[in-house]
């Protein structure tokens, strides 16, 4: 049983789910459960944070919406989760992943010699060709309409040397044909689709066909929906589909490939990824059509074969697949880390048998101190090494429990916020460049030099506030006996529960460590299964440290996105100046020895403190080799003396 897409009718109160079944499409229709909680001492169940709160279950989605306006002056859970949502979590958590149906597509559109081409929002010129590649089929269709250059009977002999090619009188024929050719398709792709080729494709099918036809882009009779967003400073139109799904391959290379490219145009891409290009021609795109029809078809044929041998070679679709299925969201969704994020944690979350709090309101996004950026040192660099720290920020998370539930107390960055403004106002500094050169916020400063002169605030989580000195939180944190650390943020937090943010982690985690060890293991197509899969992981834990700091996220929570940045700061920072210890003695993060550091990585050399002695391959390796050793030693000491990390954590 595994879901394609689901769409929810708030008129019908039904789900329905697309699954495929042993290869053939199942319609489902769902009723979903309709049910919130609010906070009631007396209540049976538990949040996330530790409070009792009472279910609310009712019949109807009119019924749901009478309750939640009964109870709106309560602290209410999970009312605002999607009906869609609970249906996908309930029925399918655990599913096996669908294989899909993908239609790789791309079209040509003819040229008007007084208007030129057209665009999608004002398609004035007709489609001249369709390229479908049917990837569970193996079987490529161009169709195409002959220019006026060539009579009907010319234009079949010019292709006749490709028998993929379907040639068509009239525009209108060709959209009915493409219409019927993708009806089993689970999967549209083509490349900038979603700006190009979907809303292009959509508004002639309009003009030419009526809207009703548009319906046979979706499945059981739905209309796709319009939907806009800002490209480029504008704002521009596109359709979603219902049933069937559209994935832009040009936005899946571009989320799923951690490289810049300096072009993203199709035919650089497919020459980077598969060696091969776009068929080149000179001229116009019209004088070719117009010209030389046999070549223009090879065209239209070549761009969507490209889309096919990327994918092969990458997978990014059934990345997507995967990742949808493993956090039970929609395949779409997955192109934002947001969503897919948050439905892990209530996932988890539900595993743990506790429930979460409806999304707060929206809020403007607070500016959060960054990653760490070293000033690089100019000049030629010789025998440089470098350390990397492994999944630095999920480690934070653990090694902290950072979660919104686990936070005991936040003391309050006056100090800070008086200096950064200041740094921004007088000195007439980015908020970037303010933070510069700070590895934790003045107040955690206080706290670990145990300050009596500088008296903050501490608010605690249950609503009360102290007047403190640094002197009194580190006594508090760190010789009281009580189960708590603090972060470069001036954070506090409990460890007496997993939190569950760290939890997930730590199972993604170790789930990507044994994904990575079968890798190791196998070869062939069984090693390519368990390098997606171990990538599945790498992109969950590297989503969701952005996911938390959105404010978008129902979890959204600045002092941990800060906790995150600053903890990491100070432990790049310790990296390179114990790296700078073992070659020089002294420990500082800009020694002699240290060349560049960014974010969890630093860069050295040993050649200036090496004098007459001339380093070699073999002695080089050796010697770096120790010196990560020896660094990578000295990291649960780090952690205890700076945070209150227990040296037996693990993280």
């Amino acid at each position: 049983m595994s879901y394609v897409d689901a769409f929810y009718e708030q008129g019908k109160d039904i789900v329905t789910v697309i699954e495929r079944v042993d290869g053939k499409r199942v319609i489902k229709e769902i009723q979903p459960a309709h049910n919130f909680y609010y906070a009631d001492p007396k209540g049976k169940h538990k949040s996330i944070y530790g409070d009792a709160v009472t279910e609310v279950r009712c019949s109807n989605i009119k019924d749901l919406k009478k309750n939640i306006g009964i109870n709106n002056n309560n602290k209410l859970f999970e009312s605002d989760i999607r009906p869609l949502n609970k249906v996908l979590a309930e029925q399918y958590i655990g599913a096996d992943v669908p294989d899909l149906n993908v239609a790789f597509f791309d079209i040509e559109v003819d040229f008007d010699p007084l208007r030129g081409y057209s665009s999608p929002s004002d398609p004035f010129t007709p489609i001249t060709a369709i390229g479908v590649y049917m990837q569970w089929m193996d079987a490529m269709i161009c169709l195409a309409v002959p220019p006026k250059t060539l009579t009907w009977e010319q234009a079949q002999e010019v292709v006749k040397p490709l028998p993929e090619v379907m040639l068509f009188r009239t525009e209108k024929e060709m959209l009915n044909t493409f219409l019927d050719i993708i009806d089993d398709a689970d999967v549209l792709s083509g490349w900038n689709s979603e700006g190009y080729d979907i809303p292009y494709t959509m508004n002639r099918i309009i003009k030419t066909l009526g809207k009703a036809e548009t319906r046979r882009m979706c499945l059981l009779k739905k209309l796709p929906k319009e939907r806009k967003y800002e490209k480029f400073g504008n704002e521009v139109s596109t359709y979603d589909l219902v049933g069937r799904i559209h994935l832009d391959y040009l936005e899946l290379y571009r989320k799923y490939n951690y490289e810049e490219r300096h072009s993203y145009r199709l035919d650089y891409i497919g020459e980077m990824e598969v060696g091969e290009k776009k068929v080149p021609y000179e001229g116009s795109l019209d004088r070719l059509y117009n010209h030389d029809f046999l070549k223009f078809c090879e065209y239209n044929i070549q761009d969507v074969m490209l889309l096919d041998k990327m994918d092969k070679k990458l997978q990014f679709i059934d990345l997507a697949n995967i990742i949808a299925h493993e956090n039970t969201v929609l395949i779409p969704t997955t192109m934002g880390a947001v969503a897919t994020t948050e439905q892990a944690i209530i996932n988890e979350s539900h595993r743990r048998g506790m429930v979460v709090p409806d999304k707060p309101r929206a809020s403007d996004r607070d500016s959060a101190a960054g990653a760490f950026v070293a000033n690089p040192k100019k000049g030629f660099h010789e025998w440089v090494g470098s350390m990397d720290l492994n999944s630095l920020y999920p480690s934070v998370f653990r090694a902290l429990n950072m979660a919104p539930e686990t936070i005991v107390g936040q003391l309050d960055p006056s100090y800070t916020l008086e200096e950064v403004t200041n740094a921004q106002k007088l000195e007439k500094k980015s908020f970037a460049d303010a933070w510069h050169g700070k590895f934790g916020t003045n107040e955690y400063e206080f706290v670990k030099n145990k300050d009596v002169n500088h008296v903050m605030k501490l608010d605690m989580e249950d609503g009360s506030s102290h007047e403190v000195t640094g002197a009194d939180v580190y006594n508090l944190v760190f010789n009281s006996g009580q189960p708590w650390n603090i972060s470069a943020n001036g954070t506090i937090f409990t460890t007496d529960v997993q939190g569950i943010v760290p939890g997930l982690l730590e199972l993604w985690y170790t789930d990507r460590q044994k994904m990575q060890k079968k890798k190791k293991e196998t070869s062939g197509a069984e090693q390519t299964y368990w390098d997606k899969r171990q990538l599945v992981k790498k992109i969950q834990l590297n989503s969701l440290y952005g996911a938390i700091l959105n404010p978008h996220c129902r979890f959204y929570d600045k002092r941990i996105g800060q906790s995150t940045t600053l903890t990491g700061r100070a432990i790049t920072k310790h990296m390179a100046a114990e790296t700078n210890r073992m070659l020089t003695g002294e420990y500082d993060y800009e020694g002699e020895t240290i060349i560049y550091g960014d974010t969890d990585s630093v860069y050295f050399t040993a050649v200036p403190v090496m004098g007459e002695e001339k380093l070699d391959m073999d002695s080089a390796i050796q010697l770096y080799d120790h010196v990560s050793d020896t660094v990578s030693s000295t990291f649960p000491k780090f952690l205890k003396d700076s945070f209150n990390v227990p040296e037996s954590s693990g993280a």
